[in-house]
């Protein structure tokens, strides 16, 4: 600027002047523009549920592109998400450990149920306690309060960070032969559960002889008749075409299953404060809209298992009441487990609902 300066003071036109000044300008922002366009790179992250081939329009997936047609939009470009419908091969814990470590072919995001988290941390397990969430509403006031943040810190320091909680919904019972309509009608009677304790304790607690097994070996044993009862979502019916080996399906509302929307630590650590707040309004936002289309799933599901020739029971309050009653002491029992803050706020909170309902 100071050779232009001269030459201006010393008789160069003012036209010629500005020309060079021009030229200057243009080449210097050449050479600053490569650095401007890679600090706004895309960064594209990965989300996959914990299930294998799932359908496009099953509420997760379409949970999960609605996540990434937020995270675009609230990151101003900065993020992208891609829908992987594929997940990690294996158990739980097999998925939770590659989940913690990252790397090539590990998602960034993924939904993981509680019965998984609790191999994390033991807090999670609460949440598939019988009659532990009483219904839809009373699930979003826990999940979206002081309860479900206090539940979720609880990733911290195990290399995984939540950030909002999804759902699968309400558990009924299935059976073949004599439809379960009273709180001991599974007295004997062989059901197959989650491998998991909190699960197997509950049904030994109406009586009935456990059976814990997979969901891929559900069909063969139901088929076989090894088992002639299970509980299970509308949607998991459905899906295994248990229609085929079960005659009735009875609405208990028994078990509610909460999902996770959990981000590899270290990923979420790499990420800037605006980019973790998109990622995170987005994941609570989707997971309201996820948590819609599963409820409106679930009617519609159930209309589709009469239609494949399902008998629908609905359980009577005061059998509900009484299947309540028979599980208590297994809540009380779990309870002991559990850290005393955590459980204090739950108490606190299904005070308030019990209160209101």
């Amino acid at each position: 600027m100071k050779k232009f300066a001269r030459r201006l003071t010393s008789g160069w036109p003012l036209t010629k002047s500005c020309s060079d000044i021009t030229v200057a300008l243009f080449l210097s922002l050449c050479v600053v523009q490569p650095v401007v366009a890679q600090t706004d790179a895309v960064r594209t992250l990965t989300i996959a549920e914990y299930r294998p081939d799932l359908s496009s329009d099953q509420p997760t997936m379409r949970g999960m592109k609605k996540f990434a047609e937020l995270v675009n939009a609230q990151s101003d470009g900065h993020l992208a998400v891609r829908v992987s419908g594929n997940t990690i091969p294996g158990l739980p814990d097999v998925q939770i450990k590659r989940l913690q470590a990252g790397g090539a072919g590990v998602p960034d995001l993924m939904l993981l149920v509680t019965p998984a988290l609790r191999n994390v941390d033991r807090n999670f397990e609460l949440m598939d306690l019988p009659f532990i969430v009483h219904s839809n509403r009373e699930a979003d006031a826990l999940l979206d309060g002081p309860f479900g943040q206090t539940l979720m810190s609880r990733l911290h320091g195990h290399g995984l960070t939540g950030l909002a909680w999804w759902e699968n919904g309400f558990r009924q019972i299935t059976t073949s032969g004599q439809p379960f309509i009273h709180a001991l009608d599974l007295t004997n009677r062989t059901v197959r559960v989650i491998p998991t304790e909190a699960f197997v304790d509950t049904f030994k607690a109406l009586r009935a002889n456990v059976v814990g097994l997979p969901y891929p070996e559900l069909y063969d044993a139901l088929k076989s008749k090894r088992v002639n009862a299970e509980d299970n979502f509308y949607s998991q019916i459905l899906v295994g075409h248990l229609y085929d080996v079960q005659s009735a399906v009875s609405v208990t509302n028994h078990s509610y299953s909460a999902i996770a929307l959990v981000a590899n630590s270290a990923l979420w650590k790499s990420l800037t404060v605006r980019d973790r707040n998109a990622l995170q309004h987005a994941a609570v936002e989707a997971g309201r809209y996820e948590r819609d289309l599963i409820r409106e799933q679930a009617i519609a599901d159930c209309a589709e298992l009469v239609r494949h020739g399902m008998t629908v029971y609905h359980v009577s309050p005061e059998e509900l009441a009484k299947m309540e009653a028979l599980t208590d002491p297994i809540r009380k029992r779990f309870f002991v487990n559990y850290d005393r803050g955590i459980l204090d706020i739950y108490q606190r909170e299904t005070a308030k609902l019990s209160t209101a309902r």
